[in-house]
């Protein structure tokens, strides 16, 4: 692989890592969860998340976030703002509940999953599904209908990169090893200095 190709999956793993942990705000009720992206065989942590909640806020939520379990695994779940959060609810799906009677308005985080890549490259859709999402009304509250922001997961083949040669260890741009070269100098270089010290004696 060229550098140019490493450099393109390079960025390709960066910028997923970035995205970790970021819900991108889409105006008005929200819910949603990022983007993860692991090498294979190793994790990541996506974040879910209430955006935009008005008042009087968000009372009760339940989700179940369904994923491709040939590709990943849920290995953790963080829970916040005092919910519970099962990992193994079922296979391929995290359960993420919670309730509040304060109500949660603005940008909420919910909780975080920890996924982890299989043996081979893929994509898995993490898909939220919601089943309670309601408001803080007291005694009455009202069910919101938030817009859903699923996500995606991400798991790449390990990138090698083959580091270069060191400073003065003889390469050039093209790769060819000019360590003959210095070899073949230095046996002439002695050998000057021997006929040289063979004529000085000489005279």
């Amino acid at each position: 692989m060229g550098l140019v190709g490493i450099a393109a999956i390079a960025a390709l793993l960066i910028g997923g890592a970035m995205l970790g942990g970021t819900v991108f705000a889409q105006g008005g009720d929200t819910v949603g969860i990022s983007d993860g992206a692991a090498e294979t065989g190793e994790v990541d942590v996506v974040t879910v998340q209430a955006t935009d909640i008005s008042a009087p806020g968000l009372g009760a939520w339940t989700m179940d976030i369904h994923y491709d379990n040939s590709v990943i695994s849920a290995t953790g779940c963080t829970p916040e703002q005092g919910g519970v959060c099962n990992p193994n609810f079922e296979d391929g799906v995290v359960r993420l509940t919670g309730a509040t009677a304060g109500g949660l308005e603005g940008d909420s985080t919910l909780g975080t999953i920890e996924f982890e890549c299989g043996d081979d490259a893929g994509t898995s859709e993490l898909d939220i599904q919601i089943q309670v999402f309601a408001d803080a009304t007291l005694g009455d509250p009202t069910d919101i209908n938030p817009t859903v922001v699923d996500g995606t997961f991400t798991c790449s083949e390990e990138v090698v990169v083959t580091q270069p040669p060191a400073a003065g260890t003889g390469f050039d741009s093209n790769g060819t090893s000019y360590g003959w070269l210095i070899a073949v100098l230095a046996v002439l270089g002695a050998s000057t200095l021997a006929v040289a010290a063979i004529r000085r004696r000489a005279l």
